[in-house]
């Protein structure tokens, strides 16, 4: 339990951090998805702390800077995504918080590179966020990220096909 809080702490701090405008350095951004890497395969089916290193993804993922986002893309950190996307999709229990989370990060994962668009297809994405769509019908804010996202992962794939 005390890593546990230790990891969502340190996520949900570096994600504001990042949030207001601290721009890291492409050294840094390596280490932060190097963080989330090991943050998420120490506790893959922790919903605090999945949410918390998908928000600390996206914050750091959205930074336009070209090295910025190599690094992010070279962390593997964006099928860690999906893997949140995947397991929390068919989870038990009120997991729409996580999933907000994940559509959001797997929207910056850099599907505009066209070996992470087809890692993310490859690795589920598509089906774990029609299984969201059909789980939460009910929330039009997630479904619209979610289609989103959707279109954005299937628009890639044809464009690289």
């Amino acid at each position: 339990p005390g890593d546990v809080a230790v990891a969502v702490s340190a996520c949900v701090a570096l994600a504001w951090a990042c949030e207001r405008k601290l721009v890291p350095a492409p050294a840094d951004v390596a280490d932060l998805m190097g963080a989330f890497v090991m943050v998420m395969r120490a506790h893959p089916r922790d919903a605090d702390v999945a949410e918390a290193a998908c928000f600390m993804f996206s914050a750091v993922a959205k930074n336009e800077s070209p090295a910025i986002r190599q690094q992010v893309i070279k962390s593997g950190a964006p099928l860690l995504v999906v893997m949140v996307l995947r397991h929390f999709s068919d989870a038990p229990g009120d997991v729409h918080p996580v999933l907000r989370r994940a559509v959001n990060a797997i929207r910056l994962v850099g599907l505009d590179d066209s070996a992470t668009a087809g890692a993310v297809r490859l690795a589920g994405a598509p089906d774990a966020l029609r299984r969201i769509l059909n789980r939460y019908s009910d929330s039009q804010t997630l479904q619209k990220s979610v289609t989103a996202a959707l279109q954005s992962i299937e628009h890639e794939g044809a464009a690289a096909a």
